[in-house]
């Protein structure tokens, strides 16, 4: 089965002696439908970073994951509470306009809101998110080493 990126969450906080195998059946567990676990590492040092990725097979249980936030990692003495982000792509054209109204630049933006989980450029999120009901979506944007950030954000 290919890895949907789209299905992928961040999980933050990650225990550094917990391994993939034990991250990915711990998810299942949770939310089943879990197709891939990844610790990163650090490249030079070869050292788990404390932050690890999940894909999910289905939309389901990747929203189930996202809606949480934040889930208590219980595996043998492991106890910790860790946090479960979307997984923010680079490079992502807009979702709404793909690049038309923005002149083909990317997406700066990512609506983590379950009623969007889509990429916005600028001019496109301002039209979505001025609607009722969205007003209050925080945009992520993806920051160094895989951690998306919230930006304040008003027009």
């Amino acid at each position: 089965m290919p890895l949907d990126p789209r299905k992928t969450v961040f999980v933050g906080g990650v225990p550094r002696p917990l391994k993939a195998l034990e991250l990915a059946m711990i998810m299942d567990r949770l939310y089943g439908g879990v197709c891939y676990a990844g610790i990163d590492t650090d490249p030079e040092l070869k050292y788990p970073k404390g932050a690890g990725r999940v894909a999910f097979a289905s939309q389901a249980s990747y929203i189930a994951a996202i809606s949480a936030r934040f889930v208590q990692l219980q595996h043998g003495e492991i106890d910790k509470r860790v946090e479960v982000k979307p997984y923010v792509l680079d490079d992502q054209m807009c979702d709404e306009c793909q690049g038309v109204r923005c002149g083909g630049k990317f997406a700066p933006f990512f609506c983590a809101n379950v009623c969007c989980l889509q990429y916005y450029c600028e001019h496109c999120w301002a039209t979505i998110h001025s609607k009722p009901g969205r007003e209050f979506h925080k945009p992520l944007v993806k920051e160094g080493a895989d951690r998306p950030r919230t930006v304040p954000f008003r027009w």
